[in-house]
């Protein structure tokens, strides 16, 4: 056998098959020409040298086409090199380059057509001509190679990194072979053989990056069930090859049992592969093996996504995040209805919502088969195919269909999935475009929009939830503040109540206790419609402070607390924007404090007067002090106090609360056994 005619026959075929895909390519450019041209001369150069392996006979001679291959290769990376250059250097410039290039490429080959002419071969010395020319060649290619790809930006480097090292490949062995030729004045005759098996070998690497790049792609289509019949026959032929030459090793090393072990060994072999053929399970996984790795998908997932995203997205409300959940699910697989199964709280699985599909009042416990199964494995599932071919879902686990589903009879049934729990499942009708080609890649996709789906309804859930604790959290901390507000009215008409027996002939003070009694009642509906909903907590105004100030010591005259507090005012009048009733509250919570912490000897004092910062108040005793722990770590808490369970630790928190809502602050200044003064901030009103 003449292994060099048949190595640059496989050769010349290989390049002939990539030439041809290369021309349904309709792109066009520079580049795409240069790499026909190489093609072009690489697969009439194999031909030549496949049919010169038949008929000629040694020693090797190397002839011109050898030249004109290398420098066919020199072309492109010449070509790709300018455009890595396009960003430093002018057109005009980068012409004159591959002007100049191909001058070179013209020049070097000259001395050779002219020995052709005159029908001698041209010698430099001892050495022939082509062979040192076809290692320049080599050397100049590997040097451009390194070029091309380190002046490649990193982005694209991806697409170029086979093209370089199929070129790479044939350049090294070409360099290896002509550096052993000029050593040894001869050509090799067995690295001249190999060399269509190497070059053959690097092609494929050559379309590697020919499919990469989107300015090559081919548009060339091969089907499906031919790539997958040819894989499988491709597979069985490896198969038995292998198989084959076992069968030999056991024959030769069976003794006297040889032949027979041989052919029991061929027969189990071809048994084998014939159930190997014949298995559904196994073809399905095969099919599904060569879409996925050498076909382009059926969907573009940057639109379906944003699609899905944008159905989804718009929802603002509960009902409405059902229906469009549905509807972007079904949009995927062209469904044109479902219908969305939630978990309740008591464990059964209902319809929540339906999208063009009939609403059902069944339930589906979650401890029987449908939804275990699909819990288990999240597996979409196909009614069609599991009344068919039942064997595919209980090779997995049990599976059995509702009386429900037979009623509605679905398409499918998607699994909404959420940190390994099914909190649901989405079942579509039927699809009259897609009934018949529901695959693992539709499968994928709607598992994946399935577990999106379910984590927005989770986080729906979780929203609702956060809600209604909040709605508890501001009732409770309104009650909180209504209970605080009740204990003060109740302390001051139990003061009224306690000295109503001793003055109750004065005409001023009847006139006093009907004024208070009338505010408390006021006070308290006011909390009632807090409470309700149906009154603002605050409602500011402009109000002056001192008739406020003078107010709060009349009124805490009246409740007979002692020690009495003494009111200084710098001004008549000083405007503020606030709510009165509010303003009352506060400043009562302070004085009250001041009260309890002062004996009846000691002195509570009240101040106003003015700053650059609006109106000072101070509220100043001589009680038992505060400590400088409590202060900043306790005082400004909800539930701290000094006063044991005589106080709740409100009213200085929802003071200064008040007082930063209307844009003041409030300061403390605090001695154990020395007094307590409350400074507050409030700014004039504009």
């Amino acid at each position: 056998m003449n292994i060099g005619a048949v190595g640059y026959s496989i050769s010349a075929f290989t390049f002939l098959i990539f030439l041809a895909i290369l021309l349904t390519d309709r792109h066009k450019g520079s580049t795409k020409k240069a790499l026909l041209i190489a093609a072009s001369v690489n697969c009439i150069w194999a031909f030549i040298l496949a049919y010169e392996s038949l008929v000629s006979t040694f020693p090797i001679r190397v002839s011109i086409i050898e030249y004109l291959k290398g420098t066919s290769w020199l072309l492109l990376l010449v070509q790709l090199l300018c455009l890595s250059y396009s960003n430093r250097f002018k057109k005009k410039t980068i012409k004159k380059i591959k002007l100049s290039v191909l001058l070179f490429v013209i020049v070097l080959a000259v001395p050779e057509f002219l020995s052709y002419a005159f029908g001698d071969i041209f010698i430099l010395g001892d050495i022939e001509y082509l062979i040192a020319l076809n290692l320049l060649v080599s050397i100049i290619g590997i040097a451009l190679i390194e070029q091309v790809y380190r002046n490649t930006r990193t982005e694209q480097k991806w697409a170029i990194k086979y093209l370089c090292l199929g070129l790479l490949g044939m350049y090294l062995y070409d360099f290896y072979m002509y550096s052993d030729a000029l050593l040894y004045q001869r050509i090799d005759d067995v690295l001249w053989q190999a060399r269509g098996f190497i070059y053959a070998l690097t092609i494929p690497l050559i379309g590697i990056s020919i499919s990469r790049d989107p300015l090559w792609s081919p548009e060339i289509f091969i089907s499906r069930r031919v790539v997958f019949h040819t894989t499988t026959l491709l597979a069985s032929g490896i198969y038995l090859m292998f198989m084959g030459i076992a069968g030999y090793y056991v024959r030769d090393f069976g003794g006297n049992w040889g032949l027979v072990a041989q052919a029991i060994f061929l027969f189990i072999t071809v048994l084998l592969l014939a159930l190997f053929v014949s298995s559904r399970r196994i073809r399905a996984r095969l099919y599904v093996l060569v879409n996925k790795h050498f076909y382009p998908y059926k969907y573009d997932y940057r639109e379906e996504w944003l699609r899905f995203i944008r159905t989804i997205a718009v929802s603002s409300e509960e009902k409405e995040l059902y229906h469009n959940t549905i509807k972007s699910i079904a949009q995927i697989i062209e469904s044109p209805g479902g219908m969305l199964w939630l978990r309740e709280d008591n464990g059964f699985f209902s319809c929540v919502d339906t999208w063009e599909m009939q609403h059902i009042t069944d339930r589906e416990p979650a401890e029987t088969a449908l939804p275990k199964f699909m819990e288990e494995h999240e597996f979409v599932i196909s009614v069609d195919e599991f009344l068919t071919q039942p064997e595919v879902y209980n090779r997995l686990g049990y599976l059995e269909l509702p009386d429900w589903v037979k009623k509605v009879d679905p398409w499918l049934i998607v699994p909404l999935i959420y940190n390994d729990l099914l909190i649901g499942f989405i079942v579509l009708d039927h699809s009259a475009a897609r009934k018949k080609t529901f695959n693992w890649e539709d499968s994928d996709l709607l598992k994946t929009a399935a577990r999106q789906v379910a984590a927005f309804l989770e986080q729906m859930n979780a929203s609702e939830a956060l809600a209604e604790v909040r709605q508890f959290e501001n009732f409770n901390k309104v009650s909180t503040y209504v209970v605080h507000d009740i204990k003060n009215l109740v302390a001051q008409l139990s003061l009224i109540s306690s000295n109503a027996e001793k003055h109750k002939d004065n005409p001023l003070f009847m006139e006093d206790v009907f004024k208070t009694i009338n505010n408390s009642v006021m006070k308290m509906n006011k909390m009632m419609g807090v409470l309700s909903g149906k009154v603002a907590t605050s409602q500011s105004s402009k109000v002056n402070i001192v008739s406020v100030l003078e107010e709060l010591v009349h009124n805490r005259q009246i409740a007979g607390g002692k020690p009495v507090p003494i009111l200084g005012c710098e001004s008549s009048s000083f405007i503020v924007k606030a709510d009165k009733n509010q303003l009352l509250s506060i400043l009562g919570h302070l004085v009250q404090n001041a009260q309890d912490a002062t004996d009846d000897a000691g002195k509570v004092t009240i101040s106003q007067k003015r700053s650059t910062e609006g109106v000072v108040i101070e509220i100043e005793d001589t009680g038992c002090g505060m400590s400088n722990d409590f202060i900043q770590n306790n005082l400004f808490k909800p539930f701290k106090t000094t006063k044991g369970s005589k106080g709740m630790g409100i009213g200085v928190y929802e003071s200064r609360e008040i007082i930063l809502a209307i844009g003041g602050q409030i300061e403390v200044k605090s001695e154990v056994n020395v007094g307590t003064c409350f400074r507050l901030t409030i700014p004039a009103a504009i």
